[in-house]
C-alpha cells in the first residue's frame, strides 16, 4: 500500500506537465531526460530510505534537518516541506478547478469549483496516518492510468493532419531550461517518505516500494508522453492550455 500511496502523490500531476516539455526540447532529448531523472530519483529514493533506517526516530525533514545541520537546519527543511506541500496541494486544486470547468463550460464561479475540491481535501486531512487513507490511493491510482490510456488511445485515433513529430527541437536556453523544469518536478514528493516509511510494518521493505513508484513512473511518464505528445492537439488538456493563458 505504501507504493500505492507514493504514485498517488507523486503521478498524479506530473504525467499533465510532460507534453509541454518534449514539444520544446524534441521527443528524443525529452526521453532521455525522463529516463535520467527517473534513475536519480531511485538513486536519492534509495539515500533516503538508508538514512531513516539508519535513524528511525526521523518522521519527516525536519527532524532529517536536525541530525544533518542542527536547529538551523531542522527549521530550514521543515519550512521548506511545508512550503511544498501547500504549493502542492494548491497544485492539485487549480488541476481540478480547471476540469470541472471544461467540463461545465464555465457555468459556474472559478472559485466555487475550487472549494468543491478544498472542502474534502480538508477533510482528508483530518486523520493522522495514513492506514485508512491508503485505500483512497487505489482509485486515484486507477485514474491516473485510465487517464494516461485514454490520452494515448486519443492521440493515435485523432491525430492533426499537419502534424511534425520532432527528434530534436531547435529553442533557446530559456525555453529549453523552463521545460526541463517540468520533469524535475514530475518526480518531487520524495519528502514524503519519511512519515510513510516510519507507517510500515517492514520498514526493510521500503526501497521495493520505492522501486515500484520509479518503475512505474519513469515507464508511464516514458510511454504517455512519447505517445501522446504536445503537438497532437488531444494532449492540449485544460489544465495545460488554461494555466498557460492566466
Amino acid at each position: 500500500m505504501v507504493a500505492v500511496l507514493m504514485i498517488a502523490e507523486i503521478v498524479s500531476n506530473g504525467m499533465l506537465s510532460l507534453p509541454g516539455a518534449l514539444a520544446v526540447v524534441g521527443i528524443v532529448p525529452g526521453l532521455i531526460i525522463i529516463i535520467f531523472l527517473g534513475v536519480f530519483a531511485t538513486f536519492t529514493s534509495w539515500i533516503l530510505i538508508q538514512f531513516k533506517l539508519r535513524h528511525p526516530q526521523v518522521h519527516n525533514m525536519g527532524d532529517a534537518g536536525m541530525i544533518l545541520f542542527g536547529p538551523i537546519g531542522r527549521e530550514v527543511l521543515a519550512a521548506g516541506t511545508v512550503i511544498f506541500a501547500v504549493f502542492a496541494t494548491g497544485s492539485q486544486m487549480l488541476a481540478g478547478q480547471i476540469s470541472l470547468a471544461a467540463l461545465s463550460d464555465g457555468r459556474l464561479c472559478l472559485m466555487l469549483y475550487t472549494g468543491i475540491f478544498a472542502i474534502p481535501v480538508l477533510l482528508l486531512s483530518f486523520p493522522r496516518t495514513f492506514d485508512k487513507l491508503a485505500w483512497c490511493s487505489i482509485p486515484a491510482c486507477l485514474s491516473i492510468l485510465i487517464a494516461g490510456l485514454v490520452g494515448m488511445i486519443g492521440a493515435g485515433r485523432n491525430p492533426t493532419p499537419d502534424r511534425v513529430v520532432l527528434a530534436t527541437a531547435p529553442t533557446d536556453f530559456y525555453h529549453a531550461f523552463v521545460s526541463i523544469t517540468n520533469p524535475v518536478f514530475a518526480y518531487a514528493g520524495h519528502f514524503m517518505f519519511f512519515v510513510l516509511i516510519s507507517e510500515m510494518k517492514r520498514p526493510q521493505d521500503a526501497m521495493k516500494a520505492a522501486y515500484s513508484l520509479q518503475i512505474f513512473a519513469t515507464t508511464f511518464y516514458g510511454t504517455s508522453n512519447a505517445c501522446s505528445g504536445e503537438r497532437y492537439p488531444f494532449t492540449r488538456t485544460p489544465k495545460l492550455t488554461a494555466a498557460n493563458r492566466v
